[in-house]
């Protein structure tokens, strides 16, 4: 074969390959304040674009099982399972044919979007639409409520503000790395604008997650997260984190902190959880935690009683139901100076075991942030029966109550006497009860939210274990969580109680 055939052959081998590969190009997707591009590419007069660059804007994660040619898209609840070179995929239980098969090209997973977006835009919070003529995804901007991002340095640390259209409840958390993660729920992040804001001088990483119900924001910091506080700001609606420098020293005044609304630590308030209809967790032997729990405060009153040197008021001192907002309330009316909510734990696994004691503020891990969820799920449930019955003529808060918590500000005023009742109760639980020990945690409780005054919420143990079960229902054991909490009342009276005290009515 000649040179001038060889070339001729491979000219040829180069025109069929360049038929055959589809063109690559870019299209947009226009978000509320900016656009940003991704990969595609035009195959048979079809656009196909990629749904990873995609997933990196609106949220959710892709699984890839590249054996059997797999991919997952997971966003909310929702599950979208493709197979590579097929037109046919699952959306959750159902059958669906794209027509045109995904396809897999330099580690990207890639859509139809003619067929494909009507399925996604009828799974996610925003609308997606596509318009071909100019090649361009557009995220319809009304649907955001999550608006911006703001981050500002100032002479004593940082402040971090997200901006909302309206007010959004919100849960903020630390995690591992020096990330500060910020859920607000029912929140629609503006992803593009939020990103937009990625500062290096004060972050190494900006992410956003998207899901239906929520959207979430994290931010790896450069600066240490000692010493946080938040609360919701309004004109514009604004979500206001404060992160003091690690070597900036908050004011700390050295005299003993007025507890309560006098000097004297001589009311105390007993709340047994759940009751009534609202059993709490259910153990394997059919013991509920409403009667365990109720059985603990009844002695630690009894003891209480009996020493005389304090008032005590029970939030309920039978089987009956009590809202969140009467507990609240027994507690705020009768001045109280310390709230102990007594509840037993739970887990879908049956071999965690043991006890804690969970103070008030944001809470620092997954095992933490699971008790919280738990014992909110009782309150959500109940207020969504209460919301069934509003009416419009229902003050604000009534209407969303949830807001009404969530959205102020974490209640710092008593943290440092609540953590401090929270490791004298430690300390005599690991003395005198025979379990395992989970020490002291914090996370943001509904029940402690309301009441101005030290509190405390103690899971005496897991009911979900079967051993543990037995221990719980036992009147020894009962007898020994109320004597320890007891003995914890005492000393918290020792120590933050100004003057000595007699005997109060």
């Amino acid at each position: 074969m000649t040179a001038s055939s060889l070339v001729s052959v491979f000219a040829a081998l180069l025109l069929a390959i360049l038929l055959i590969s589809p063109a690559s190009a870019k299209i947009e997707v226009v978000m509320a304040g900016g656009t940003q591009e991704i990969d595609s590419f035009e195959k048979n007069k079809i656009t196909y674009f990629s749904l990873s660059g995609l997933t990196g804007m609106i949220g959710g994660s892709l699984d890839w099982e590249m054996i059997g040619h797999r991919v997952r898209y997971i966003e909310g609840t929702n599950r979208f399972d493709f197979v590579i070179n097929s037109p046919y995929f699952r959306l959750n239980d159902a059958v669906h044919n794209l027509t045109f098969p995904a396809e897999f090209r330099e580690g990207q997973i890639y859509l139809p979007a003619e067929t494909f977006i009507a399925f996604l835009n009828g799974t996610l919070p925003q609308k997606i639409t596509w318009d071909r003529p100019s090649a361009t995804l557009r995220i319809e901007a009304e649907y955001f409520n999550v608006t911006d991002l703001s981050v500002t340095a100032k002479a004593n640390g940082l402040l971090v503000e997200i901006f909302l259209t309206g007010t959004l409840a919100y849960d903020i958390y630390k995690t591992e790395g020096n990330w500060l993660n910020v859920t607000i729920t029912e929140g629609l992040i503006n992803t593009a604008q939020v990103h937009a804001r990625e500062d290096k001088r004060y972050m190494y990483k900006l992410s956003t997650h998207q899901t239906i119900g929520s959207g979430q924001i994290s931010m790896r910091l450069r600066r240490s997260i000692d010493k946080l506080t938040h609360k919701l700001a309004f004109d514009p609606p604004r979500i206001q984190i404060s992160i003091a420098d690690a070597a900036f020293d908050l004011d700390t005044n050295p005299n003993t902190p007025k507890v309560g609304p006098d000097d004297k630590i001589d009311v105390i308030v007993i709340d047994p959880g759940h009751g009534g209809k609202d059993y709490g967790a259910v153990g394997p032997g059919g013991s509920r935690e409403k009667d365990i729990v109720l059985n603990i405060g009844r002695e630690l009153a009894k003891l209480i009683r009996k020493d005389k040197q304090f008032k005590v008021i029970m939030t309920r001192d039978g089987d009956r139901s009590v809202s969140l907002n009467k507990r609240a309330e027994i507690a705020n009316e009768a001045g109280a100076d310390l709230f102990i909510s007594i509840h037993a734990n739970a887990s879908p696994k049956k071999s965690p075991r043991g006890w804690n004691v969970f103070f008030l503020a944001p809470a620092k891990n997954d095992s933490a942030r699971a008790v919280a969820q738990f014992e909110n799920s009782f309150f959500l449930r109940e207020q969504s029966a209460l919301d069934a019955h509003r009416t419009e003529s229902d003050s604000d808060l009534y209407k969303d109550p949830i807001l009404g918590i969530l959205n102020e500000m974490i209640m710092t005023e008593f943290q440092v006497e609540s953590h401090e009742f929270a490791m004298m109760a430690a300390r005599e639980f690991k003395r005198n009860l025979k379990i395992p020990s989970r020490g002291v945690d914090q996370a943001g409780f509904f029940v402690l939210n309301k009441v101005f005054t030290p509190s405390v919420l103690i899971e005496s143990g897991f009911i979900s274990n079967k051993n543990e079960e037995k221990t719980l229902k036992s009147s020894k054991y009962q007898k020994t969580v109320a004597k320890a909490l007891y003995n914890a009342i005492k000393k918290f009276k020792a120590k933050y109680e100004k003057e000595p005290t007699g005997k109060s009515s």
